[in-house]
């Protein structure tokens, strides 16, 4: 029987993964304004408010 700690734990690899490859940037809205972002995003073909939010910004970013 395998001991408990030498089981994969999947949810820890993939926060270390995130956790070494990725910056977090919390951004706080307006209640309910983030409901109008996602559907704003999704009528846009985004398929995430992730990637909606980080293109926004690089599209800011190069001008």
């Amino acid at each position: 029987m395998a001991d408990e700690k030498e089981k994969f734990d999947a949810t820890k690899y993939k926060n270390d993964f995130q956790k070494e490859k990725y910056d977090r940037i919390i951004v706080n809205v307006a209640k309910g304004q983030k409901k109008f972002i996602e559907q704003k995003a999704k009528d846009l073909g985004y398929k995430s408010l992730n990637s909606f939010i980080v293109d926004l910004i690089n599209k800011k970013l190069e001008n």
